[in-house]
């Protein structure tokens, strides 16, 4: 039989997907559930960094920053030193965060490389966990600038993370420009990404209503509430948005 005569490969079975398939459905959809989670733990870690490790934010850069340049009042310098801290460790988690390649195997929605960041990130949310009980909820002047310094990493490369999913422009770790895109949205009558940008809005709010109710009612696991949150996000992607082998058809015999 001459190779014009070969009979076509058979087309491949109904719902079969492709390699770059995620296993979970559209994965815009579940691209935004991660970033819910994400600022939910972004809102819960800086209300227990504001509540218990001197009125820093470790995700809020833009309050930190102005937090810095406030010279006088009482303990002025400490505050100085520790927001300071919270910003330089934010930027080189950042940093870092963008420069970790996407190599393997992932999916247009989703790289590979943000999966890796999230893991690093939950990582250091453990770490941090760990610190804190070991400080008994209150940390000292050494122990505060440790935890802030794990913390701030943790969100800066979670900014970077969410950055590079990119969905809507949504941010997890401050909200201002989420917010300003909302109101645009709404005073021009586009309310596609309204909605959504809503819900991460009220989610940062959210997660730190929730951090300080145990601040005051359990400190002990104050610490515990930002990892709570935080851990769905890799879950999500794992079970949702991770890539799923194509089923290869049955290959006829050339006769």
């Amino acid at each position: 039989m001459t190779h014009s005569d070969a009979e076509p490969p058979p087309p491949p079975a109904r719902g079969a997907a492709s390699a770059a398939s995620p296993a979970g459905g559209d994965p815009r959809r579940w691209s935004y559930v991660v970033l819910v989670f994400l600022t939910l733990g972004a809102g819960a870690m800086d209300g227990v960094a504001f509540l218990a490790l001197g009125g820093v934010f470790t995700a809020n850069m833009t309050g930190n920053l102005i937090l810095v340049a406030l010279v006088g009042g009482e303990n002025w310098q400490i505050r100085v030193i520790r927001s300071g801290l919270a910003c330089v460790i934010f930027s080189i988690g950042v940093f870092i965060g963008f420069k970790v390649p996407d190599r393997g195997r992932g999916n247009e929605s989703w790289p590979l490389a943000v999966t890796r960041l999230l893991w690093i990130c939950l990582a250091l949310h453990v770490v941090f966990l760990i610190g804190w009980i070991l400080c008994d909820a209150e940390p000292g002047h050494s122990s505060t600038l440790l935890l802030i310094a794990v913390a701030s990493c943790a969100m800066g490369l979670q900014a970077a993370a969410a950055r590079r999913v990119n969905v809507a422009g949504i941010t997890t770790t401050f909200v201002t420009g989420t917010l300003t895109s909302l109101l645009q949205s709404l005073a021009s009558r586009r309310t596609a990404d309204a909605l959504r940008r809503a819900v991460i809005v009220l989610a940062l709010a959210a997660g730190a209503l929730c951090a300080s109710l145990v601040v005051h009612l359990a400190p002990l696991w104050a610490g515990a509430v930002p990892l709570l949150f935080t851990i769905f996000a890799p879950v999500t992607v794992v079970t949702r948005l991770r890539p799923r082998r194509a089923r290869r058809p049955p290959t006829g015999t050339a006769g």
